[in-house]
């Protein structure tokens, strides 16, 4: 069967870099703290004042990079609304717990509950946008994001959607922190910190001037033995037409955490001695979708050409040569795997 060939055609971001913004690939942020909360833009140039005092954070910063990949994309009503997120609206679900104990379960404002669900957002993206089309939403830990790339790619490729609003959202509260933290999924010595993330892209059938690069494969898998991983790599460079030669770079989830990064150092020994690993997390900090944001990094590179040197694992093999074509490698538990393979237009 002929592939559909499949651009991203904007992406914006709302994360602990400069929001809604590219200033990252020239001045980026650096933190010293464990954990960052987002730097949220003027929300009243996007919403109502009586939508900002309704929205939680999570949702205000979702339907924001939402309707800016909208308005720039000129796309009104996508074929489907995909979400990727982990724990939903953490600090509305918290809040409306605490009243239910505060008040004995009796008269309890519905508006910490109507929002705290996993599904919240992308039901408001469609009521907020006249989107009665398909919308779904992927609460699946790390891999949420990837598993709504791989719905929205999947339908494309057999012809069912010809565009698709894509996103991955989290947010983080004190509270849930301390727990991943006595857990050792977060604030370990030496590790990024913890961020929260918005993270909405527009995927398009239909080839433009302004794509920002082409979404060529994705592989998702759980590994049952180290040969999974070059066997899926290869069949999915395979099925793209491309081979590891076409690779410039390869972006890992490392970041500082021995526990997570061991199972990226293992599959170091697929890819050439001359392809260069980059990292994203020192930067958009730790998250359960961060690898959302990796595909924003990732497309937001290959549009203007370039890969910052503060990108690289090893800023020696920083180059000026423009890349090619990267690939997102993801992880989770040291047994789930994903591939996103993105590519120059």
């Amino acid at each position: 069967m002929k592939r559909n060939r499949i651009y991203v055609q904007a992406a914006e971001q709302i994360s602990i870099q400069q929001p809604l913004s590219e200033q990252w690939m020239e001045e980026p942020l650096y933190y010293h703290d464990i954990l960052v909360k987002a730097i949220d833009p003027s929300f009243k140039d996007y919403l109502s004042p009586g939508e900002v005092r309704r929205m939680g954070g999570l949702m205000k910063r979702a339907l924001v990079t939402a309707l800016k990949v909208l308005k720039d994309t000129g796309i009104e009503h996508p074929d489907a609304i995909i979400t990727g997120t982990s724990i939903g609206s953490l600090d509305y679900t918290e809040k409306f717990l605490e009243a239910m104990v505060e008040n004995g379960e009796e008269t309890l404002s519905p508006t910490y509950f109507m929002q705290s669900t996993h599904n919240t957002v992308g039901a408001t993206l469609g009521i907020y946008t006249k989107t009665h089309k398909y919308n779904t939403t992927y609460s699946h830990g790390g891999f949420s994001f990837d598993l709504a790339l791989l719905d929205a790619w999947m339908q494309m490729q057999l012809g069912e959607i010809s565009t698709a609003l894509v996103g991955g959202h989290d947010e983080m509260v004190e509270s849930y922190f301390k727990l991943l933290q006595k857990a050792g999924y977060v604030g370990v010595e030496g590790m990024d910190p913890c961020g929260e993330i918005a993270m909405s892209m527009m995927l398009n059938r239909s080839e433009s001037s302004e794509d920002l690069c082409e979404l060529a494969g994705i592989s998702i898998f759980q590994l049952s033995s180290e040969a999974m991983l070059k066997t899926s790599l290869d069949k999915m460079l395979d099925e793209a037409g491309m081979t590891m030669d076409d690779i410039s770079a390869v972006m890992t989830g490392i970041n500082g955490n021995s526990v997570n990064d061991e199972p990226y150092q293992k599959c170091f020994g697929l890819f050439s001695r001359d392809i260069p690993f980059l990292h994203y997390k020192h930067l958009f900090g730790e998250n359960y979708t961060s690898s959302a944001l990796g595909a924003y990094v990732a497309a937001s590179c290959l549009k203007k050409g370039l890969l910052p040197s503060f990108l690289f694992d090893d800023p020696r093999q920083a180059s000026s040569s423009a890349p090619k074509a990267i690939l997102l490698l993801n992880q989770m538990n040291g047994k789930e795997f994903s591939f996103i393979l993105l590519k120059k237009k």
